[in-house]
């Protein structure tokens, strides 16, 4: 028996050719624990398969256990190799492949004159193309698929029955003749004026993009606006999408393109590369696309992975391919809703009749300190089955339902998380329903049954309501955890750490003292987490349109470190603030618009991006305080908002942006310190959306570093709101252990 992520790879054709190599009889199958193989040999035999296997395995499948049993047999029961029908005999506890991109050969196959896939978009083999996306259940078959609608034709079924065939098994076999087709709808001025299908379609959608136009185009998890990467067009789509200022992603024909205006490392370069191919976030080479991402100083950056991306990609050398959303929705996954909802933001809809079951955004990573960190987890990697240390085998399952800005959910079950894609901001009804969807979706799929349930604390979170009528509904045990809390032990749990120093820093989360928080300082011994310290309360003017607006935190910062505004208004809204907050996301919101960097937040985060953007690493720092004569510890920054504020018609911008971010971090490694002089504690996890911040990470982790201290941040989940779920579940598993 093989466990891992060995459906849907290749692997039964990959074994059974190996088995003929070898001259073994037996068979292999589909089943719901991973692949089972039955082999008439001897034991030296057996070895020699397991090692080559190991060794040669498709690169796409990941091996996490293999378990055999002997048996004493008189004559082969079978004659020769063969994979059988698979079968669901138990619960299922393998892996679902993620979506993989478009292998070389098949690429080759689309552009060869002489082959009959030529030009044919969903051309793929066994080991290349979608997989979750169009998955309805396991065992992964074809008519367990959306592929179950396309009959193959005799051509194609000759390559899925030869052995010696890369197609041989490969579940999306198709070709012109029996697969999925792309149609073209095209619209001026709202009205459909053409139809059309084929290769005229992709050949009419290219015109349409070479005038200027954006095209909507259909997918693997989604539905995509494109058009070209210039000044126009790209004014165009952000007037259309109301996006005045968010950097827009850009797909390059290939490495040496991306190397003309992005500087690329060797860890970039790999995951750009890889059979995921996510979107890795680059610095710029000079502003070649400033229309991109204006004011910022990286861009995101995809590599083709569908057939209808190679063939737009030999007409352009690159193209801006963003979600086809209604901004804050779930991206389009449907042909209707695409109709409905993208023809008044497109010139054009390229469509095709293969149904995408799970939608999936594109995967966005940074490199932060040598190591690929998520800011968005979803097509290429997810489902993604993560091991959590838990002494205890006997656990009830466990259903975590996160956060709710950025969503997602999770299943324990027997050590193992099983992560929902990325499902957008909750607030958004569409984003309600889709959640819903799949998280019955991941029930069907890995047969879960939750009989306990996690929430935010928050009361008002669409997440936490959804849980306690799970619960209700299926008679589950509920707790909530903290949500700062949940983003230390995300990190705990990824590394296996049972006691640490937490630095929990994000927009927003709900404290035990009903404050917003979001700069935390925590000290964990197992279940027992004490807060110990947190950046000073602050008012937030006006609540939550203090996010959007930063310069309303500027008001209160300025005010609360003892400036006079002579601003009444200013000082009348600081004095009737609703809500206090120990943000660290706010406070960056607050220098961005003291320096005249951000004042108005478009999108979630520009603020800190632009911040990011201007600074450069500086060994210079603000003063400030920490406050120790209660706990929890305040962080006092009054100091240093005073000391900017002056400074700031002294020196650049990007120096006292620099200061601030310098700042920051001596702040995080002095707490830190002043906590282990205490608890002796040397594991520091740092954790929350303000990480994703390149410099403040890099630079907190070397003064943290330089102090002794081992610090980890998240590699398998997002450090933002994704990850929630995930620690949400090892804070269980953890009080659960005792």
């Amino acid at each position: 028996m093989i466990n891992g992520i060995v459906q849907g790879v290749g692997f039964r054709p990959f074994v059974a050719t190996l088995a003929e190599d070898l001259g073994l009889h037996g068979y292999v199958e589909n089943c719901e624990s991973g692949v089972r193989i039955v082999l008439y040999c001897d034991e030296t035999k057996l070895r020699e398969f397991i090692e080559i296997l190991n060794e040669r395995k498709p690169m796409p499948a990941k091996i996490s256990e293999i378990s055999f049993s002997k048996k004493a047999v008189k004559t082969n029961k079978i004659k020769g190799f063969r994979i059988i029908k698979s079968k669901k005999t138990g619960k299922i506890s393998t892996s679902m492949p993620p979506d993989i991109a478009m292998c070389d050969e098949c690429v080759g196959e689309m552009f060869s004159k002489g082959n009959r896939r030529y030009l044919y978009p969903f051309t793929n083999c066994a080991r290349c193309g979608p997989r979750f996306s169009i998955a309805y259940a396991l065992p992964y078959d074809r008519d367990k698929t959306s592929m179950d609608d396309f009959s193959m034709c005799r051509d194609c079924n000759t390559e899925y029955t030869n052995l010696r065939d890369r197609r041989y098994h490969a579940q999306t076999n198709c070709c012109e003749n029996c697969g999925p087709k792309y149609w073209l709808v095209e619209i001026i001025k709202n009205e459909i004026v053409s139809h059309l299908s084929g290769e005229e379609a992709v050949k009419q959608a290219i015109d349409i993009i070479r005038a200027g136009g954006t095209v909507a185009i259909k997918g693997i998890g989604g539905i995509h606006l494109v058009c070209k990467p210039d000044s126009d067009a790209i004014k165009k789509l952000r007037k259309l999408k109301a996006r005045p200022w968010k950097p827009f992603v850009v797909m390059a024909k290939d490495l040496e393109t991306v190397k003309k205006f992005a500087y690329i490392g060797e860890v970039e370069e790999r995951l750009l590369l890889s059979p995921a191919r996510p979107i890795v976030i680059l610095r710029k080479r000079g502003d070649i696309f400033y229309d991109v991402s204006p004011g910022f100083h990286t861009i995101g950056v995809i590599l083709p992975y569908t057939g209808i991306h190679h063939l737009l990609l030999e007409k352009f050398s690159v193209l801006i391919v963003t979600s086809g959303n209604i901004s804050g929705e779930m991206l389009c996954a449907d042909n209707f809703e695409a109709l409905t909802k993208l023809s008044k933001l497109s010139d054009g809809l390229l469509l095709h009749d293969r149904r995408i079951v799970n939608r999936c955004d594109d995967s966005v990573i940074k490199v932060l300190a040598g190591k690929p960190v998520f800011v968005r987890k979803s097509r290429g990697f997810i489902p993604e089955v993560i091991k959590i240390p838990s002494r205890n085998r006997k656990h009830p399952e466990i259903l975590a339902t996160g956060a709710d800005l950025k969503s997602s959910f999770g299943f324990f079950r027997e050590g193992n998380f099983y992560g929902s894609q990325y499902l957008g901001d909750l607030s958004y009804y569409i984003n309600q329903v889709q959640y819903q969807k799949m998280l019955k979706r991941f029930e069907k799929l890995f047969d879960l049954h939750a009989r306990v349930v996690i929430t935010d604390l928050h009361p008002d979170y669409f997440s936490r309501t959804l849980g306690e009528e799970y619960a209700e509904n299926r008679d589950c045990e509920i707790y909530s955890c903290q949500h700062h809390v949940a983003h230390i032990y995300s990190v705990m749990a990824e590394k296996a750490l049972k006691k640490c120093i937490g630095v929990a820093f994000d927009g927003t989360g709900y404290g035990f003292d009903g404050k917003i928080w979001g700069g935390e300082f925590f000290s964990i011994d197992n279940s027992k987490c004490m807060r110990f310290a947190h950046l000073r309360y602050i008012p937030m003017p006006s609540g939550e349109l203090a996010i959007k607006q930063p310069m309303l935190m500027a008001y209160a910062y300025l005010i609360d470190s003892g400036m006079d505004l002579k601003d009444e208004k200013a000082h009348l809204l600081y004095e009737n603030a609703p809500v206090k907050t120990s943000s660290a996301g706010r406070l960056f919101d607050a220098v961005a618009a003291v320096l005249d960097v951000c004042k108005e937040n478009t999108f979630e985060g520009e603020a800190p991006m632009k911040l990011e953007s201007v600074a450069k690493r500086h060994s210079e720092s603000f003063s400030w305080v920490l406050d120790k004569s209660a706990l929890p510890w305040q962080i006092d920054f009054r100091k240093m908002i005073r000391e900017l504020y002056s400074e700031k018609d002294k020196n650049s911008i990007s120096e006292l942006a620099s200061k601030f971010h310098r700042t920051l971090a001596e702040a995080i490694s002095v707490v830190c310190e002043e906590i282990k002089k205490l608890t002796g504690e040397k594991n520091v996890c740092l954790s929350g959306g303000v990480f994703q911040n390149k410099l403040l990470l890099e630079v907190a982790v070397a003064l943290l570093e330089k102090k002794g201290f081992n610090v980890w941040f998240n590699e398998k989940v997002s450090p933002n709101d994704e990850g929630i779920a995930f620690g949400q579940i090892y804070w269980h598993v953890i009080g659960s252990d005792g």
